[in-house]
């Protein structure tokens, strides 16, 4: 995978395993032997649907950090945030990855469809299944772009509504790629659509 600046860049994984433990855990369980094992064989038949329904896409732009203060960072490209955890985020970075990332919409209409022939269990699951599935593609994500950046550190992901990064400020996120087909779209109160969806930043240094 290549990035390179000014250009917009579609990624997708080769596959996408979603954990049932990682599931479980989303459903607060604390230990393996606390979940009795029908409730372990519906989250590994929602985990492997949740697989199977899922279509990771993500679109993403390197961008250039202008400015840095304590609580706002500036990207040459225009847009800027406000807070301590982003400018903490990006402090050292010269650079850094705009991205927005969805599973599309199949995982959420089956989940919705599950719960309308009251299979209330499995409904809740996949919808957990999803989240985990969507976390899974981020780190898939990044472990690609460490690859594509070997000369250089790629951080964490950090997004709008992370801390004191107030959520508001995705639009201007999502604004770096209104010249493209960005996978996601906001709705009329800022929620990303298709839900199963996220956005956010990789910070990049030397």
């Amino acid at each position: 995978m290549r990035v390179e600046p000014g250009r917009v860049v579609r990624w997708q994984p080769d596959r996408l395993t979603v954990d049932p433990w990682t599931v479980l855990r989303l459903a607060r369980y604390r230990r393996r032997d606390q979940a009795p094992a029908p409730v372990w064989d519906a989250t590994r038949t929602m985990a492997a649907r949740a697989g199977e329904l899922a279509m990771p896409v993500a679109a993403l732009r390197l961008v250039r950090v202008a400015t840095v203060a304590e609580a706002r960072v500036v990207l040459a490209e225009g847009p800027s945030f406000s807070g301590r955890a982003v400018a903490r985020h990006l402090a050292g970075a010269d650079r850094a990855i705009a991205f927005v990332l969805t599973l599309g919409a199949a995982v959420e209409a089956e989940v919705s469809a599950l719960g309308q022939r009251h299979d209330l269990l499995e409904a809740y699951l996949l919808d957990l299944a999803g989240w985990a599935g969507l976390e899974a593609a981020v780190r898939a994500l990044r472990r690609d772009l460490i690859a594509a950046f070997p000369r250089a550190r790629v951080s964490h992901r950090l997004g709008p509504g992370h801390r004191d990064w107030p959520l508001p400020e995705q639009v201007a996120l999502l604004s770096l790629f209104e010249d493209a087909s960005a996978p996601v779209r906001l709705s009329e109160h800022g929620v990303l659509v298709p839900f199963k969806s996220v956005s956010g930043i990789f910070g990049v240094r030397p």
